[in-house]
């Protein structure tokens, strides 16, 4: 899939889609599905980005051939850091995102930094995942994820605009 070099029109699309669903609240329930939609397959492109290069390069090796660097944008996915805030748990009835809306809903927070690979698999095997409100609730900010392991620790809100920048620079550090 990644060295057909189609995905890159996928992500910049699922990445619009994301720009014009999180405004269109009057079309509240498909605007919700088409961005948990955007966000659920984007994940799964940039998971797949990172399981295909490190195939390739065990075939490249095992030939004895060096793979070209950069040859997908691995370093970028495993390495780089997303922003993110991180809520912890609070022992409350409902806390993982029943009546949770937006960051604020949390109390204060902590900013960290989340690997993309980890918040990949935790949008792929998640827990927890729900869209997040803006403060005035007149658009969609981003989301809410946790791993399972992580449930019943904290939740961390990631802004839509961060997300969509690591979609943006997985495309353009991309050498297929």
């Amino acid at each position: 899939m990644v060295f057909d070099g189609h995905w890159k029109w996928e992500v910049q699309e699922l990445s619009w889609e994301v720009s014009l669903w999180r405004k269109l609240l009057f079309l509240s329930e498909y605007a919700k599905h088409r961005l948990n939609r955007a966000i659920l397959y984007s994940a799964t492109i940039l998971r797949k980005i990172i399981e295909d290069e490190t195939e390739a390069v065990a075939i490249l090796k095992k030939n004895g051939a060096k793979p070209p660097h950069p040859m997908l944008p691995h370093k970028l996915l495993v390495e780089t850091k997303l922003p993110a805030i991180r809520y912890p748990y609070t022992g409350q009835e409902g806390w993982s995102l029943r009546s949770k809306l937006c960051p604020e809903d949390y109390g204060s927070g902590t900013k960290v930094e989340l690997s993309v690979k980890d918040v990949c698999n935790w949008l792929l095997h998640s827990y927890v995942w729900s869209l997040a409100w803006d403060s005035d609730k007149k658009s969609y900010a981003g989301f809410f994820v946790a791993s399972d392991f992580d449930r019943e620790k904290y939740v961390h809100a990631i802004h839509f605009s961060d997300w969509q920048t690591v979609l943006k620079l997985c495309m353009d550090q991309s050498v297929f």
